[in-house]
């Protein structure tokens, strides 16, 4: 027998009671191929020892069996530092790739490549729009040909806001400043709002919104927002309330007038007039010419007591009165049309000045 050195003596071969040739094949190892090889080349395949020994080297060992020195070497792995990835384990794919900051100076390039791309392109536009602007303004120059003018002339009439637009129509259809032309428009006290369009490719909207007066004040009138607003011809606000009292005042005025007009107008009693003096005494004035004093505190409490008594007895003889008293703390003063029916009634002799109605009492009872 063939005396085998190295290999032969750190490894011991195992025998079966089986043949040797035609037996199962043993599982084959895990170690890698460049180790089988270099055990091939050691022992020789021309012999059956020889074959012997190297399916011993290839067999994997056995629970409580020595590995072999093949098997305890140390597997050598590229470490991360020097760029590759661990190899997968189960026999995955063993490619190897770039490390990620190859690959994240590569994207920094392609993305400042894009950015670069990007101002070329619009530095590109921006000097294509600004040669062919002049060209393109000369094809859009042309004449205003028709101005429509909409809205509801109450107060302002359609011809006075034509010649205001008229006025200020000196340029082309792109050239026209609009600005100038609704500064224009504003100037006349009935306009609140003005709206303008340009409508292709010649036409230009006009759209006037008047003001709304609420009621009369002084030369002028109260907007719903309290504003003084002056014209010069009042005669279209005949129909209006009359307000008066400090301008600075003029938004507590028109606040109280809309809070009498509410309680009044449900019984059919349409506020003419309100006044407030320097001392903060309120004066009403209401339908048929019926003066009521409301006095400086409590107006409000004053007021519902009067349309108690309007609703109790004073609304069958409503036209043979000629002013109320409110500053009592308890009741009403009334003051009856000279030769009325109430007045000849209730007046026996000469006329007085007025009658104290206490609010508890019914007034024929009044004397």
């Amino acid at each position: 027998m063939r005396d085998f050195k190295g290999v032969g003596e750190r490894i011991e071969p195992r025998f079966g009671s089986g043949q040797l040739e035609g037996d199962a094949p043993p599982a084959r190892s895990r170690r890698p191929a460049v180790e089988r090889s270099e055990a091939a080349e050691v022992v020789g395949t021309s012999t059956p020892a020889a074959r012997i020994i190297r399916d011993v080297l290839l067999d994997s060992a056995d629970s409580g069996t020595a590995q072999s020195d093949f098997a305890r070497r140390p597997k050598r792995v590229a470490p991360r530092e020097q760029g590759y990835t661990k190899a997968s384990p189960q026999g995955a794919s063993k490619s190897r790739r770039p490390v990620a900051q190859k690959r994240k100076w590569q994207w920094n390039f392609t993305w400042l490549n894009r950015k670069f791309a990007t101002v070329v392109f619009v530095l590109a536009l921006a000097f294509g729009l600004y040669w062919i602007s002049e060209p393109l303004a000369k094809v859009f120059e042309r004449p205003i040909k028709s101005v429509v003018v909409e809205g509801e002339f109450n107060l302002i009439s359609k011809t006075r806001a034509t010649e205001l637009i008229g006025d200020e129509i000196d340029g082309d259809f792109l050239q026209l400043n609009l600005m100038r032309l609704k500064g224009a428009l504003l100037t006349d006290p009935w306009v609140e709002k003005v709206t303008l369009n340009r409508r292709w490719p010649d036409t230009l909207v006009v759209k006037i919104t008047e003001q709304k007066p609420i009621a009369r004040w002084g030369d002028g009138f109260l907007n719903q927002r309290g504003e003084i607003v002056r014209v010069e011809d009042a005669t279209k606000l005949s129909g209006l309330p009359w307000l008066q009292g400090n301008e600075a005042d003029a938004i507590e005025i028109l606040q109280q007038y809309q809070d009498l007009s509410q309680i009044l107008r449900s019984r059919g009693l349409e506020v003419l007039a309100l006044k407030c003096d320097n001392k903060k005494s309120w004066r009403l004035t209401i339908k048929n010419h019926v003066e009521i004093a409301l006095g400086r505190d409590q107006v409000m409490e004053k007021i519902r007591r009067f349309v108690t008594v309007y609703d109790t007895k004073l609304n069958s003889v409503w036209a043979d009165v000629k002013a109320i008293d409110l500053r009592y703390s308890n009741g009403v003063a009334v003051r009856w049309v000279a030769d009325s029916e109430m007045a000849k009634k209730y007046i026996k002799s000469q006329p007085q000045v007025g009658v104290a109605v206490p609010a508890t009492k019914v007034l024929p009872q009044i004397n």
